[in-house]
């Protein structure tokens, strides 16, 4: 099967257009209307169907997305891995939740390739879920997450922690306040969230729901407000008054982990990495 064929179909499927598609393949509407026919031939079921000009996926469609995202992930290793000069050894492919990037991981780039100048590294930001997948298909060799799988084909290793503070563009702010100023829900877990409801008397409605707690930062920078948010990112603004701790809220201290497949054949590769993260302060390098 062509990979242009799960582009094409992947392509239409996020933008529910098929000019909107062929605009962004640089293809025209027919080739696209062509290609996802012949994807259909193919497969032998109807993958997509037209109500008053809408195009949904039918439930054949809607299976065929995580393999075809499978298949052109496999298809770009492929060429990567056979296409490394002699002098790179190997490839690394590096997953973890938006909000470990935003908070350390892309300042660990740098230091990874200084550290291991032969290998070529890709990287991944997704959730979860689907970080905990890519390890089991073989299409991730490394996944940084705060709750770890609980799976008997996967190990983990914990690489830091780090340290959440409540803080809010308001000084003196109270528990019972945060509320009505603007809470901001940033996602640090299961774990996190379940811990720190209990630190309120009522369930708090967010007026910003974010992965990246760069955002949360900016928004209540600009707009004011109250999140959770790392200390490493937090107390340059806590010294300079910009913004303040809420009273009667402790820090959270969250575990950082390193998960990888128990028979991964680049378990050396693997371990020197973890050994090198394990070094690295778990912050990020800048400031808004």
């Amino acid at each position: 099967m062509e990979i242009g064929l799960l582009r094409t179909f992947l392509e239409v499927t996020r933008t529910r257009h098929f000019g909107k598609a062929a605009q962004n393949l640089y293809l025209t509407q027919s080739a696209v209307s062509f290609r996802i026919k012949h994807l259909e031939e193919l497969i032998g079921v109807l993958l997509f169907s037209r109500e008053r000009n809408n195009i949904l996926l039918t439930s054949a469609g809607e299976r065929l997305i995580p393999h075809a995202e499978n298949i052109i992930k496999n298809w770009q290793m492929a060429l990567q891995d056979v296409a490394i000069a002699k002098e790179q050894e190997a490839q690394l492919a590096l997953g973890g939740i938006a909000n470990l990037w935003g908070t350390f991981l892309q300042s660990t780039l740098p230091k990874l390739a200084d550290s291991f100048p032969n290998m070529v590294i890709r990287t991944e930001i997704n959730n979860h879920l689907e970080l905990t997948r890519s390890l089991l298909t073989g299409t991730l060799d490394l996944a940084i997450v705060l709750d770890p799988p609980n799976l008997d084909e996967l190990n983990h290793l914990k690489i830091g922690q780090i340290e959440l503070l409540l803080v809010s563009s308001h000084t003196d702010l109270t528990a019972d306040q945060v509320q009505d100023n603007d809470f901001v829900f940033v996602d640090w877990g299961v774990a996190f969230n379940m811990r720190t409801a209990k630190l309120f008397k009522k369930t708090l409605t967010p007026i910003l729901h974010t992965e990246q707690s760069q955002i949360a930062l900016e928004f209540i920078l600009s707009h004011g407000g109250c999140a959770f948010l790392p200390r490493v990112l937090a107390d340059p603004y806590l010294a300079s008054g910009q913004l303040h701790r809420v009273n009667q809220i402790k820090s959270v201290k969250r575990s950082v982990f390193a998960v990888f497949v128990k028979n991964s054949t680049r378990q050396d590769q693997i371990q020197a990495v973890i050994k090198k993260l394990c070094e690295y302060d778990l912050k990020p390098e800048m400031t808004l």
